[in-house]
């Protein structure tokens, strides 16, 4: 037979102590005495209770969970950036419900309204709505609304005219500077941009950043193929057939990288002798491709630590920076070399 579930009844009988007692004790009152206090806790303890959740968030008026939208946790930029949150939330003492939207906008406005439906007390958006440059009118509306019900922090985006907490994000366009900085003073003049998309707004930006340093490239030395490992050898594809070959090949993220070092081998290229390759967002695949990949790190355990601070703080009625931006840095690694020609 099932064994009874404990209860307060129990606990006090066990204690010594009154009901009420165990419920201040249970709900974080300050004014019990640290003896009574004591006794209750070792009451539960003997008796391996387990506070039912459900009903402090119904006290309380808060259900200590974040809900947490990104288009595709099976990219590990993604997959990196999500740990780092959940593990920050953790550590408040929070879980994180995720919701998976495989950049289907539909199934997001669904996740956003099981959201409010579940009653969580913040959502963290990633990617998405936030990343994109133009969103339709009607999904601006209903992130509109939603702002007006839960406090919001967009991370590495933004949702601008809405009025959600904070835009917390790296510096993407620093990054890129990065990187562009790195290869000149290896010696490079003749660099070539792969990857990316047109209605992601952290492609757009690192393009911005590219046009400013090199105005004068060929226009096929800007290969805007995608975000994935076959949009690299696409790329890359594209650019040798082209006329004229530069001597570096920032990729706009790691993804695209692996694919352009996969179509070099492939077609009997080695980096970096014949060309240097660089990637973005440093996730582990930069350190098992052949060569290991010089990339920009998005310095990800600081990026959700401000985040969920800027949450946080919201959530307890606080305004932080409405945008915060966190620096990158560069992990440099054997894909790049002094140009050999």
């Amino acid at each position: 037979m099932r064994k009874r579930a404990t209860t307060i009844y129990d606990i006090a009988q066990r204690a010594k102590v009154s009901v009420s007692t165990v419920s201040r004790v249970m709900n974080g009152h300050d004014r019990v005495h640290p003896e009574l206090r004591a006794r209750v806790q070792q009451a539960m303890d003997e008796l391996r209770f387990r506070p039912n959740r459900v009903a402090q968030s119904l006290y309380h008026r808060r259900s200590n969970t974040i809900g947490c939208v990104l288009p595709d946790i099976t990219n590990p930029y993604f997959a990196q950036l999500f740990l780092q949150l959940e593990v920050g939330a953790s550590e408040l003492g929070y879980t994180v419900i995720l919701g998976n939207t495989t950049s289907n906008p539909d199934l997001e406005e669904t996740y956003l309204r099981n959201f409010v439906e579940r009653q969580v007390d913040g959502l963290l958006l990633l990617g998405g709505a936030t990343n994109h440059p133009h969103p339709p009118e009607a999904q601006r509306q209903s992130l509109r609304e939603l702002a007006e019900q839960l406090p919001i922090v967009a991370v590495n985006g933004d949702l601008p005219g809405i009025d959600i907490l904070s835009s917390v994000s790296s510096d993407e366009a620093g990054g890129m500077g990065l990187v562009l900085d790195h290869l000149e003073a290896r010696g490079h003049r003749q660099v070539a941009l792969l990857g990316g998309h047109p209605e992601v707004t952290s492609s757009l930006e690192k393009l911005a950043v590219y046009r400013e340093r090199h105005p004068d490239a060929p226009a096929e030395w800007v290969q805007f193929s995608g975000l994935t490992i076959d949009a690299g050898g696409a790329a890359l594809q594209r650019l040798l057939d082209a006329p004229g070959r530069p001597t570096a090949l920032v990729c706009i993220n790691d993804l695209v990288a692996a694919g352009v070092l996969n179509a070099a081998q492939s077609r009997g290229f080695r980096v970096p002798q014949d060309f240097s390759v660089v990637g973005f967002d440093d996730v582990f695949l930069t350190q098992v491709t052949s060569p290991p990949l010089t990339s920009v790190n998005h310095n990800y355990r600081e990026l959700a630590r401000q985040a969920m601070t800027a949450l946080t703080l919201g959530m307890e009625g606080g305004q932080p920076e409405r945008v915060i931006r966190v620096p990158t840095f560069l992990a440099e690694r054997q894909s790049v070399s002094e140009p050999q020609r």
